[in-house]
């Protein structure tokens, strides 16, 4: 695919409509192709046929661009990766839809990371028609064989999940609420699975229409007005540090933002993998990528944390990669617009934080721009705080001849990546040594992708996805032998 000049734009002139032929399945493909929802991560397998049987194979990004569907057919894991992918950088949800059986077990293992990262993906699963149950069907998804309601239900929870039934059955008011609660959830990053008998898809429903609305863009003021009348008592003369997590990344020019927090509170400004790409180059307060990838600075600025400081995490990632399962030795501030996300309790993040906590919900650039605005109109004292240029202390002992020297090849590869890159790496050494040899943010070079689940081989689908939302965009991908050997087949 030729590197696009500039972003796409996505017009939406196709209109969904014409998919509508009277049948459930043409029904939801409709409505899901109005809310943007138009790029079909597939597999084959028949118990999704009537659905893959209205969309077009992948022509262009142009045709995505449209609105029209495009179905791109993969492996399961690949879709699901793919789908996730989609969704994260277009910003747009994006449909996996897989068949009866295993199928959905192999689709669970990439799909599962939407539940640990907050990506509002859609998720189809074919179920073996009720009558063919004790009839040792192929593929049998009934509770004798695969338990694929039952799986799914213990993985996403009850309220993630949807199964079209016979009880769908001349009632189309409970195909409306099932459109409803998909658009919920994707609207607040939150997938939704949809387990369906493909014989009840495939009746007559009449025409409805649920269309998309865009979420509120809003904040908690009286939460941060709190934070903010209190902040000069709880942090003259204190260490402040700002956690920079993999949410804010999803926010564009954000990274202005976050610098001019860090000079105004003489704040250092740590990272984890993904949050990197929110932080500018030009900020300098960046101290370095926490645990995985870690570099010396940030992880002794992380130790020394007692309860008298405190951290500002502009999103929070939870995560063992992020935090090394570890309460945080300081007061915590969280920044988020997720709710009840992965590892919350009640909602928050409290229980992470050894000392006071303060949670604050909305859109985090408007958060930024009134908490600093407001701090700037008082008399901070902070103390001089000085980032040193090198942030790793230790030696590098080259390898033997012959062997690869790994801190020179990351060092190239990022000096040869260029501004407009996408940069994503594989559950193998790549989404840990990279950050290490290069602790500061590089110029136009964003790590994105997902391992909370750490699966291996993600990486070819992930990358699929992000070309087809990105096509103006550079993708490099870094993935080790073993993860080549999951994906590079297909």
């Amino acid at each position: 695919m030729r590197l696009l000049t500039e972003r796409l734009r996505y017009e939406r002139t196709f209109d969904p409509k014409t998919l509508y032929d009277g049948t459930g399945n043409t029904l939801v493909l409709a409505n899901l192709t109005g809310w943007g929802a138009n790029a079909n991560f597939l597999t084959n397998g028949g118990g999704k046929i009537h659905w893959a049987e209205h969309i077009n194979p992948y022509a262009s990004v142009y045709a995505l661009a449209r609105g029209e569907p495009q179905a791109f057919v993969i492996n399961e894991t690949g879709a699901a990766s793919a789908a996730l992918a989609y969704t994260l950088l277009s910003g747009r949800p994006a449909v996996c839809n897989v068949t009866t059986g295993g199928a959905a077990d192999l689709a669970n293992a990439a799909f599962t990371d939407s539940k640990f990262h907050s990506i509002g993906a859609i998720l189809f699963a074919a179920l073996s028609p009720k009558r063919s149950r004790w009839l040792g069907v192929l593929q049998d998804t009934s509770i004798e064989g695969y338990n694929t309601i039952g799986v799914m239900r213990a993985r996403y929870g009850n309220d993630a999940c949807v199964v079209v039934d016979r009880s769908f059955l001349g009632k189309p008011a409970k195909f409306e609420e099932m459109l409803y609660k998909m658009q919920d959830r994707v609207l607040n990053s939150k997938p939704v699975i949809v387990m369906y008998d493909p014989n009840v898809m495939k009746e007559n429903v009449p025409w409805l229409e649920v269309p998309w609305r865009e979420k509120q863009r809003e904040y908690d003021k009286a939460s941060l007005d709190l934070l903010v009348a209190n902040f000069a008592k709880n942090t003259d003369g204190k260490k402040v540090v700002i956690f920079v997590g993999e949410e804010a990344a999803r926010y564009e020019g954000i990274d202005e933002l976050i610098t001019q927090l860090s000079r105004l509170l003489k704040a250092p400004t740590i990272y984890t993998q993904i949050g990197v790409s929110a932080v500018s180059p030009d900020n300098e307060f960046a101290a370095g990528h926490v645990m995985l990838g870690y570099n010396d600075y940030a992880l002794k600025l992380w130790k020394s944390l007692t309860t008298d400081n405190t951290m500002i995490c502009i999103g929070f990632d939870p995560f063992e990669y992020s935090t090394n399962q570890e309460r945080i030795k300081a007061n915590g501030v969280v920044i988020t617009n997720y709710g009840n996300a992965y590892d919350t309790k009640n909602g928050t993040f409290a229980h992470r934080f050894k000392g006071k906590y303060h949670h604050i919900k909305g859109v985090l650039n408007l958060i930024l721009t009134e908490m600093i605005k407001d701090l700037r109109s008082q008399k901070l004292k902070r103390p001089h705080v000085e980032v040193p240029k090198e942030l790793n202390e230790d030696r590098y002992v080259a390898p033997p001849s012959g062997f690869t020297n790994m801190k020179l090849f990351y060092q190239e590869l990022a000096r040869l990546m260029e501004p407009g890159t996408i940069y994503c790496a594989d559950v193998c050494m790549g989404y840990k040594d990279f950050h290490r040899v290069n602790p500061h943010p590089l110029d136009g070079i964003k790590p994105v992708y997902f391992h909370q689940g750490s699966l291996m081989g993600g990486a070819g689908g992930q990358m699929l996805g992000q070309r087809l939302a990105r096509p103006d965009l550079h993708i490099v991908g870094v993935t080790g032998d073993g993860c080549h050997e999951y994906f590079g087949a297909s």
